[in-house]
């Protein structure tokens, strides 16, 4: 049996500009920081890399999870921050609000990027747009 969903990673180049984002702005706590050098046998095997390098820290917020790693070797290939949200693969993941409204006028305060103004797309449920400092995009929900 498959159980929940228990973290989403994000690979950045820049680990302390990342922590700091999510910390400052979602609420999000280090509960765990790690690395490793080269040698780790597992980490290679499972990265399909040859002396791997990277630093970790696992982030906890209100029960969700968020990995972040950046990887010294091999180094990552740098995605375009501006890839639009049609493009394959994981493209966002949203966090439920109080009001978008009220977030999206915090956070664009706070320096924050937003694709889009609030929008309601049904009837009271309201979404926008939010891009991390790598372009990952952050969906805020409310009125579900």
């Amino acid at each position: 049996m498959i159980g929940p969903l228990h973290h989403v990673g994000i690979s950045t180049p820049d680990i302390e500009r990342a922590i700091a984002f999510y910390t400052s702005h979602f609420g999000f706590e280090v509960i765990d920081r790690s690395n490793w050098g080269p040698g780790t046998t597992i980490r290679d095997r499972q990265l399909q890399a040859k002396d791997s390098i990277a630093e970790h820290a696992m982030m906890l917020r209100e029960g969700m999870r968020l990995e972040l790693r950046e990887y010294r070797h091999p180094v990552g290939r740098p995605k375009a921050v501006e890839t639009p949200a049609v493009d394959h693969g994981i493209n966002h993941f949203c966090f439920t609000v109080d009001s978008v409204q009220v977030e999206h006028e915090r956070l664009s305060s706070e320096g924050v990027r937003f694709d889009c103004e609030p929008l309601e797309v049904r009837e009271g449920v309201w979404l926008t747009y939010a891009r991390d400092p790598d372009g990952n995009i952050i969906e805020l929900l409310s009125g579900l």
